[in-house]
């Protein structure tokens, strides 16, 4: 496998002594497993397959219940390991000047040990990666899709001239772990990885002769922490936060967590098609009095004289059906003296839930035409074989939760 993690056997050990906690007789739960061998986990393929068509990286879809994995999330802390994240290290004096010419956002003004949000664009505006800018120190760590990292690497040393910057991948050095939770913060302590400055967004930890480098996210509607750990410590690391009670979390969990929180990720909610304007989160990637980038003219012109065909929207079903992704969503139209009926088709799902903050009410994103991405649209969806009516508003479904362009953002396709 192209992308694999370096945790399955942690992810194998935790699953069966997680299983041996939860079974009323513990010795009849040992002699159980000693009989059937290796507790199996379900992993799901993420992003596109290879040549002969087998996955090119897999996240674990859950560890036992998905309800208790969604309940660290919301009231404790959740540990998931994220083999579909990489890190690109950038280092050298004009690192900052550098970068800030490549990326849609204000980097030359990120504040040290801050963290930002920011696309790469090609020269026609389209989205080329979504990436986390953590500057920490002497580093500006940039955090991306790991299906995206080589493309993200190689673009920066297209450009790269005269510039006293280095540029290094650390996809074969360093593991991507997150924990996400109101005990998140508790977590780091436990393990002497929190920043001894309360207010860092982003900062080095110390690993022995390694360090660790985290950053504060919030895309779950919770607190959050991603972590970049040298693989020599991964292991380590990843048990010492299960020792401290960080629930391992699969992708089912995270998913619904994201989607009620209005976090939609790139090469699933949107991707590499797509403007900046049309993604659903332009406030927090794009500034638009930086200077040049590649593509600023097209993002610029289209912000300042026109608007997008589509739009990624928040749907919010009022039946109790669940479309899935890649539904397709149809307008609604009124006729008087008969039943309301759909019209043409204006946009698709892309990812979907039920919110168990909203009482287990169904919600999902989806690209909308511009005929009908205005708030409080009605629309049609297929659902479950039938049709259910949904209204078009905001990605955010949280009360509590920041509007969605405020929200981080990882991103993935599976």
């Amino acid at each position: 496998m192209l992308f694999d993690s370096q945790l399955r056997a942690e992810h194998r050990a935790f699953a069966a002594q997680d299983a041996a906690r939860r079974t009323e007789r513990a010795r009849e739960a040992r002699a159980a497993m000693a009989t059937r061998g290796t507790v199996e986990i379900e992993y799901l393929p993420f992003g596109p397959a290879d040549a002969s068509g087998a996955p090119t990286c897999e996240v674990v879809a859950a560890y036992a219940e998905v309800e208790l994995e969604y309940a660290a999330i919301r009231n404790g802390v959740a540990l998931v390991d994220c083999p579909q994240r990489t890190t690109v290290a950038v280092r050298g004096k004009d690192r900052v000047d550098f970068v800030n010419r490549l990326l849609t956002q204000e980097i030359g003004k990120l504040p040290d040990a801050g963290v930002t949000r920011a696309f790469l664009t090609n020269r026609k505006g389209r989205i080329e990666a979504d990436l986390v800018v953590c500057k920490i120190g002497e580093l500006l760590l940039l955090d991306t899709l790991v299906h995206d990292g080589v493309g993200v690497q190689s673009a920066l040393e297209k450009l790269l001239f005269s510039e006293e910057v280095v540029i290094a991948s650390r996809q074969e050095t360093h593991a991507r772990l997150a924990l996400h939770g109101p005990k998140a913060e508790a977590a780091l302590r436990a393990v002497d990885l929190a920043s001894p400055n309360a207010c860092d967004e982003a900062w080095s930890a110390p690993l022995g002769s390694a360090h660790a480098e985290c950053w504060r996210v919030n895309e779950l509607g919770v607190a959050g922490v991603e972590l970049s750990i040298p693989l020599a410590h991964a292991a380590t690391i990843w048990r010492s936060l299960t020792t401290f009670g960080a629930r391992p979390a699969g992708w089912f969990a995270v998913n619904t967590a994201r989607v009620e929180a209005g976090t939609p990720y790139f090469r699933i909610d949107f991707g590499p098609t797509n403007l900046p304007q049309e993604s659903g989160v332009l406030a927090s990637r794009v500034s638009f009095t930086k200077g040049c980038y590649p593509g600023q003219e097209v993002v610029a012109r289209l912000q300042h004289l026109g608007k997008p065909k589509q739009k990624l929207v928040g749907l919010r079903i009022e039946e109790d059906l669940l479309p899935v992704a890649d539904a397709q969503v149809f307008a609604k139209l009124n006729t008087e003296g008969a039943e309301s009926r759909f019209g043409d088709q204006v946009g698709v799902v892309t990812s979907s839930a039920l919110a168990p903050m909203l009482g287990a009410v169904p919600v999902a994103f989806a690209m909308i035409a511009s005929s009908s991405y205005a708030d409080g649209t009605t629309v049609l969806v297929n659902a479950e074989g039938a049709q259910a009516t949904a209204t078009v508003g905001s990605l955010s479904f949280l009360a509590s939760s920041d509007a969605a362009d405020s929200q981080s953002q990882r991103g993935g396709s599976s």
